[in-house]
């Protein structure tokens, strides 16, 4: 596609796109969120990284429906805790819903904007 403007791609095209394109590669295997942006927007890295985090969304929106598995670092991860790189692939059928590793307490650190010293006054 070409000219393509980032705010009025609606959440169905990015749903279709992302199925299709995960469908399409071999079982098991998964996709990365830049190559929907990019099958969605062209080539323009300016234009396709606008749907980064819409593609995140509908991502984690598929993943609560159980129809896709979002994976980071080969495994798969609670889609409302997804941070960093991360990849897509289809829930096979008959799958089992994964079940998500407790977050561990220095992950939650690093989340935050900032860490009290306990020796400040």
């Amino acid at each position: 596609m070409t000219d393509v403007d980032p705010r009025r791609v609606k959440a169905g095209q990015i749903r279709d796109v992302l199925l299709q394109m995960a469908a399409e590669s071999p079982a098991g295997k998964s996709i990365s969120p830049d190559a929907v942006a990019r099958a969605i927007a062209g080539k323009d890295e300016k234009v396709w990284r606008r749907l980064m985090k819409p593609i995140k969304d509908e991502a984690a929106r598929l993943a609560k429906d159980g129809k896709v598995i979002m994976i980071r670092k080969g495994k798969p991860v609670d889609p409302d805790r997804v941070r960093g790189l991360y990849r897509i692939r289809l829930r096979a059928e008959g799958e089992p819903m994964p079940v998500y590793e407790a977050p561990k307490p220095e992950d939650d650190l690093l989340d935050d904007d900032f860490i009290l010293d306990d020796d400040e006054d």
